[in-house]
């Protein structure tokens, strides 16, 4: 774990030296600061390389909080009963100072009331005057050492309690009786310890496993897919492309299960980190934009691969029981998260109509039947080239010569096929139009 510690000098020596004893498995990397609003500077830039900042109390890490969002966990040192009884205990051993008139700025005053009663001292034997302004306002430092410093000039006080080390410095400066209180070595053990616990549960549900069921949604009896069986294979092949893209994204392996369903496994950190936490799974983006299909998905979580996996395949059915191109995250039974569309402003697109809608387009633009235009797209496809002769296209469409050549005329009148040169065929004769078909 690495943990970046933020603090004065004095209080991270010896936060670093408890870590060196004690804490080896723990790579400290101390932040030094002489006034505690200069922590958001020294973190700005730091996060990414940590893990977990600590904070030498509540006012820097409050502080830090208001100018810095915390992209890693963090937390502070506390300022215990036992850092209070022993600041309490100098007091009194020094016998110079009224225990019972003092002044503080301590950011839980309840927890220092509590501590004068727990030895014994009542409230209405004791007077603490607390500053009630917060370490996020301006000058707070000018303010909390001028409050201390009337209060003792007035003599309404005999000292004072503080928690800010630079509150400290100054009024010990001018001889003002001043006691700072510190976290224990004990204190700082405690929170390295939770801290430790903290990350390894954030390792241990990072690495917790999910798996994403996906499933080829069906297209209609009527679809143009279902009339040319190359033309389907194709488009299955370039959905499973684009699958095998993002499983590579999210380091899962791949399990093809039938013809059109995959199970992919990989971890809950790469799979959230991937998708943003799920507010954009490109995954139906990239199938929809790419090829003439959407997908069903179902996202599972468990405490075994068999647990995912039956959760991702109810939330896999839930998407397609509700048409498909959606998502849904399945935790358990009883928590269920979607349907997760590709975009939540967008009116779902049935995927039946995607592929047969841009063939009707040139349809009926060009006058030339959806079923002739389809056979023209899958030829290029089946061909792997977009230019032919006129012979070449009435061979492979089963028409002839005359038919294919009113068809081109046609498609090159509208702009999806283009005259781009001649070909001599034999060693006699006139030679032949070169066209290049541009269907979309």
């Amino acid at each position: 774990m690495k943990l970046g510690i933020i603090g004065p000098l004095e209080i991270v020596d010896k936060i670093m030296q408890i870590i060196k004893r004690e804490f080896h498995q723990i790579q400290p990397v101390a932040y030094i600061y002489k006034v505690y609003t200069e922590t958001p500077m020294l973190i700005q830039d730091q996060q990414e390389h940590l893990d977990v900042i600590l904070f030498a109390g509540s006012t820097p890490m409050s502080y830090a909080e208001k100018h810095v969002k915390a992209t890693i966990p963090w937390e502070f040192i506390p300022r215990s009963g036992s850092s209070l009884l022993r600041s309490l205990l100098q007091i009194t051993l020094l016998k110079k100072h009224n225990l019972f008139r003092v002044s503080s700025d301590l950011y839980d005053l309840n927890q220092l009331s509590e501590t004068y009663e727990e030895i014994g001292i009542n409230k209405d034997q004791f007077k603490i005057y607390a500053i009630n302004k917060t370490p996020l306002d301006e000058n707070y430092i000018d303010y909390v050492c001028a409050f201390h410093e009337h209060n003792y000039l007035c003599n309404q006080v005999s000292c004072c309690i503080t928690a800010l080390y630079n509150v400290h410095e100054r009024l010990t400066a001018k001889n003002i009786p001043c006691y700072r209180i510190d976290a224990t070595a004990n204190i700082i053990r405690q929170t390295l310890h939770k801290m430790q616990l903290h990350y390894l549960v954030q390792i241990s549900q990072q690495n917790q496993i999910v798996a994403m069921y996906v499933q080829i949604d069906s297209h209609s009896e009527y679809s143009l897919l279902n009339d040319n069986e190359y033309q389907y294979i194709i488009n299955k092949t370039n959905v499973a492309r684009q699958i095998y893209l993002f499983a590579q994204r999210i380091k899962a392996a791949v399990i093809e299960i039938g013809v059109r369903e995959f199970l992919l496994f990989s971890t809950r950190h790469l799979l959230e980190s991937v998708t943003n936490n799920f507010e954009n799974i490109d995954l139906l983006q990239s199938v929809q934009k790419n090829t003439s299909s959407t997908i069903s998905i179902g996202m599972g979580y468990g405490q075994t691969a068999q647990e995912a996996k039956f959760n991702a395949n109810l939330g896999m059915e839930r998407a397609s029981s509700l048409g498909g191109d959606l998502a849904f995250i399945v935790h358990n039974t009883n928590k269920i998260i979607g349907p997760i569309r590709r975009n939540q402003d967008q009116q779902q697109e049935k995927s039946d109509h995607k592929i047969d809608k841009k063939f009707l387009t040139v349809s009926e633009k060009s006058g030339i039947s959806v079923n002739t235009v389809y056979e023209l797209y899958c030829i290029v496809e089946q061909q792997g080239k977009t230019r032919f002769t006129s012979f070449e296209l009435a061979d492979l469409a089963g028409v002839t010569p005359r038919t294919m050549n009113r068809i081109l005329s046609k498609l090159v009148m509208h702009g999806f096929c283009f005259d781009v040169g001649k070909r001599i065929l034999k060693n006699a004769g006139r030679p032949s139009r070169i066209f290049e078909i541009s269907i979309p």
